[in-house]
């Protein structure tokens, strides 16, 4: 097995998307606060689908990043469906423990498991980032 470093663009584009899940995640719970719905559970669920979602972008990243250094298509797209079924699990797995478990507020998961979605589209909007 190798152990090889990432690509410098892998860090820094996760970087991005970890600041902006942060930003996020910091409006959620103010939002939640002002409501009086700010609980430990409700910042548990938070962290943790913040946390996976990060995760989850920085795993894209190298598995795409793997899948070109591949040099086979074949074996970069059958790498690439075998990357993104392994992450859907993975979420899916987070965000059922997140509704089981009594300690973790499932909704404030689910939630944060979209904010790189929203980090994406603010960085597009103001141009950081291209389409």
């Amino acid at each position: 097995m190798r152990h090889e470093q990432p690509p410098s663009d892998i860090i820094r584009e996760t970087r991005r998307i970890a600041v902006g899940t942060a930003l996020c995640l910091g409006c959620m719970f103010a939002v939640s606060a002002l409501i009086g719905r700010l609980t430990p559970a409700f910042v548990l669920g938070g962290l943790v689908g913040s946390a996976y979602a990060v995760l989850n972008f920085y795993l894209l990243g190298r598995g795409v990043q793997r899948a070109l250094d591949s040099g086979d298509e074949q074996m970069a797209r059958s790498s690439l469906r075998a990357s993104y079924s392994m992450r859907m699990v993975g979420m899916l797995i987070v965000a059922v423990l997140a509704f089981v478990l009594p300690f973790v507020e499932g909704i404030a998961c689910l939630i944060a498991l979209v904010f790189p979605r929203i980090t994406i589209f603010v960085l597009q909007l103001t141009g950081k980032v291209k389409t």
